[in-house]
């Protein structure tokens, strides 16, 4: 047997190991933020760190909350029915989890391809991972039944860490009952149960889940025509000038289409009674529409012009100026990166 004062020690340092993550993970996300605009390649560094954060923060959320759930099961709550549409099935219990891993890794990977490859390969890769998105998706839809798709596919930490003390079980049961995203409490199963996608609103959840795969199948079109109908000459020109050239050039197509399908998706699965998370998973998609206004032609025609002018105009004036450097920061993340603003 081990030395009591061993025992005691391993125990501490478990119920520490919830604190040690809080400020493992805080740490990281500050060096994140701090790193855009610093040096050359600070986005593609930030990025990675961040890419990084959030696959281990993907770890210890399982731990935490499968530690939580051997000792409290909580109704209504958005981990239930994550278990209950996702973890009983080995197929969807793979999708999902690959599903979290490519969403935190593809604005990474699409960073890196810009670097190493051209603009024409960058789209079918792109393309590549939209269809692969598009089929996991489709994947977790049919093998839960046709119930609506929540964000994100994996576990959410619905406790504070800090109090997974398994000798404080009395005030987890508390916590368990709030929701991490509105800080609401939780009602119990009826206010979770969610009906399956038919009709109508099956045919707008089909819609949501094609819309980025259709996107970026025309962007791939349209920069074929360009490729065909540039100068050889043009070739050779300075990339970056290049980049920027056919960035507004492009067609409206894409932009329209895509925005149409959104608009109609989300229209047809309203048409069916949704519960609390569902209308929850709405209001989101419903904001992601925002990221429109920073996406191709509107971006590049718009937008783009408008901040320029508000940049110019504040750059040199006391407070105003920090948000303008900010903004100067992070504007390469929305510009040169398709996911980063792909609401997909």
């Amino acid at each position: 047997m081990l030395p009591s004062s061993l025992l005691h020690f391993t125990n501490r340092q478990k119920n520490r190991y919830p604190s040690y993550i809080n400020t493992f993970e805080d740490t990281l996300r500050a060096l994140s933020l701090l790193l855009p605009g610093r040096f050359q390649d600070s986005d593609l560094c930030s990025q990675t760190i961040l890419t990084g954060l959030n696959l281990i923060s993907l770890v210890h959320t399982k731990v935490l909350v499968e530690k939580h759930l051997n000792t409290q099961t909580v109704d209504g709550s958005f981990n239930a029915r994550f278990i209950q549409n996702y973890q009983t099935k080995r197929l969807c219990r793979l999708a999902s989890w690959t599903l979290s891993i490519i969403s935190y890794t593809e604005v990474v990977v699409e960073m890196f391809l810009s670097r190493r490859v051209s603009r024409m390969s960058r789209w079918k890769w792109i393309t590549s991972i939209e269809g692969i998105k598009f089929l996991l998706r489709l994947a977790l839809f049919y093998g839960a039944k046709r119930k609506m798709i929540l964000h994100p596919t994996h576990y959410i930490r619905n406790v504070d860490p800090d109090t997974l003390d398994l000798q404080h079980k009395d005030d987890k049961l508390e916590l368990s009952h709030l929701d991490p995203r509105t800080g609401t409490a939780l009602s119990k199963e009826s206010d979770t149960k969610s009906q399956s996608r038919s009709g109508w609103s099956h045919m707008g959840e089909l819609l949501w889940m094609v819309r980025p795969l259709v996107y970026a199948l025309m962007i791939l079109v349209e920069q074929r025509k360009m490729s065909v109908r540039s100068d050889p000459k043009e070739v050779q020109e300075d990339e970056e000038e290049q980049t920027e050239k056919d960035e507004e050039s492009l067609s409206w197509k894409p932009w329209l289409v895509s925005l149409c399908i959104d608009w109609i998706s989300l229209i047809a699965v309203n048409m069916q009674t949704s519960n609390r998370l569902e209308k929850e998973e709405l209001k989101r998609r419903s904001y992601l529409l925002l990221y429109y206004f920073l996406r191709g032609p509107m971006y590049t025609q718009v937008t783009r012009v408008l901040l320029d002018r508000f940049c110019d105009a504040t750059e040199h004036r006391p407070i105003v100026s920090i948000v303008t450097a900010a903004l100067n920061d992070y504007r390469p993340f929305w510009q040169d990166s398709y996911f980063y603003t792909s609401g997909s």
